[in-house]
């Protein structure tokens, strides 16, 4: 397909080449009709990324091309943007799956609303429904325009994107937030395109797994220091979100209560709240209620985890 480039999509992906096989079938099979583009800034070893990237019928056509490279996603995003060529640059994460008309969509609704950034839908992939009954998984639904702006399902103007300096390199997570939190500071418009809708991967993971996996999570309070303006949507301005002041409320509760019992009740907020998890009939709250320990582990090991950035990044973040 010949002319100018419309759109170029920016992938940055690392250790999860089934995942990013899976998006690049669905990018296969876009009905945009006009000629784009798919920058992969990626960390795998050669084998992998010629038999998952370079032997897919996208390279074939040219659509295709790739950045071989490690290191942070905003590193890999960064290299994606330097190399991309068109005056659109759309992101996705390499664990979606967009709809066929994603695309199409997107660039729609980006020329309904020239110059704004443009943010589409993210819902948990029906396909894994499943993987829900799980007590720990990782998913995301988002219901555009949300607070955090996420680049799993986002596209930017170009001009932007470079008057911004692209994203910080310094972030280790939290950078797409902060990219929109930039751009907003700078004048800059977000609209949503609600019909440009991609799925989002739902994973399980063990506890141990999944306390691992929020590790990262300690480095938002590199984020909320860049941006303090953040705190006036933090629970007391100093909790990430809701379960981790109600666990910690209910931890101090249940130290103190040795001394003062009536102090236990400061638990009782976060047990109400944890037993609706799963809904409200009385088997949801049953099995929402075996599932509680393990739940506060993984939130107060979060809160623990953001303490320790919080020294580190000499901001206090819970």
């Amino acid at each position: 397909m010949e002319g100018p480039i419309a759109v170029s999509v920016v992938v940055a992906s690392q250790g999860r080449e089934l995942r990013l096989r899976w998006l690049l079938n669905a990018l296969e099979e876009q009905t945009f009709g006009e000629p784009w583009e798919l920058v992969i800034a990626h960390g795998y070893d050669a084998d992998t990324a010629e038999r998952v990237i370079e032997r897919h019928p996208l390279a074939a056509a040219r659509t295709l091309r790739t950045i071989p490279g490690g290191g942070s996603p905003a590193r890999q995003r960064n290299a994606g943007l330097r190399a991309a060529r068109s005056e659109l640059v759309a992101f996705v994460d390499d664990d979606c799956r967009p709809e066929r008309d994603w695309l199409e969509r997107l660039v729609a609704a980006a020329r309904e609303h020239p110059g704004h950034v443009i943010q589409g839908r993210t819902r948990p992939d029906p396909f894994e429904e499943a993987v829900l009954a799980a007590p720990h998984v990782r998913t995301l639904d988002i219901r555009p325009v949300n607070a955090y702006r996420e680049t799993c399902n986002i596209l930017y103007p170009r001009a932007l994107l470079e008057r911004l300096g692209g994203f910080d390199e310094r972030a280790i997570t939290g950078e797409d937030v902060d990219l929109s939190l930039r751009a907003l500071a700078a004048g800059a418009e977000i609209s949503a395109a609600p019909d440009a809708l991609a799925y989002h991967a739902i994973e399980s993971f063990t506890l141990p797994g999944i306390l691992r996996q929020n590790l990262k999570w300690r480095h938002l309070a590199y984020l909320v220091k860049r941006h303090p303006e953040m705190r006036e949507q933090l629970p007391l301005g100093i909790f990430w979100d809701d379960d981790h002041l109600l666990v910690t409320a209910a931890a101090l509760g249940a130290l103190a209560a040795r001394r003062h019992p009536l102090l236990l009740g400061l638990a009782l907020p976060y047990v109400r709240r944890a037993s609706r998890r799963r809904g409200g009939g009385r088997r949801a709250r049953a099995l929402a209620l075996a599932e509680l320990p393990g739940q506060a582990v993984r939130q107060l090991a979060e809160v623990l985890g953001m303490a320790a950035g919080s020294v580190r990044h000499r901001t206090l973040l819970l």
